[in-house]
């Protein structure tokens, strides 16, 4: 008996795991942030919906997304924050290249800074407040105060795929 409930124990653990509800607290990070991840922790401890999208000029994934409808994503979404995070690009935000794909001013641009030059992938950071960073692009959207609802962490994200993500984080979740 002893060892079905311990068999039922761990079999529930990885449940409980899953419903966990992530959410940035710079207290929780153990670490300085960066100029970068203070701004956006500002923005995603807001009320509403915030998107952030890690980027980089030089990544072709990057730039094909940019011409598959960004633009359309965030005009038909005014009541949602985008926030676009340079990365891997020397601290530089690369504002010029949004503009050619009509990226819109409403759009916060910030640049992360890598420890070193981000051409040598050993100098490139790997966390965001706290959360990994391994693959451009990748979009966060986060909810109900910095809960994140939903994470597309390796390559391209189709724009109709950011919608459904958009509109299932505007859904009624349970709350806290």
């Amino acid at each position: 008996m002893r060892y079905a409930l311990l068999a039922l124990a761990l079999l529930a653990a990885p449940a409980l795991a899953q419903t966990a509800e992530p959410s940035p607290e710079a207290a929780d990070l153990g670490t300085v942030l960066t100029p970068a991840e203070a701004a956006v922790q500002a923005t995603i401890q807001e009320d509403g919906l915030h998107v952030v999208h890690f980027w980089a000029p030089w990544c072709d994934n990057s730039i094909a997304e940019l011409r598959n409808g960004w633009y359309e994503v965030i005009e038909a979404n005014p009541d949602v924050s985008f926030t676009f995070v340079t990365i891997w690009s020397d601290g530089a935000p690369a504002r010029d290249v949004l503009e050619r794909y009509a990226i819109p001013e409403s759009v916060t641009v910030l640049a992360q800074e890598d420890p070193g030059p981000s051409a040598v992938e050993a100098n490139r950071r790997r966390h965001f407040l706290g959360l990994p960073v391994t693959w451009i692009p990748t979009t966060w959207v986060f909810r109900n105060r910095g809960q994140l609802a939903y994470a597309f962490n390796y390559g391209e994200l189709e724009m109709p795929q950011l919608q459904q993500a958009l509109d299932g984080a505007r859904s009624d979740w349970p709350h806290d």
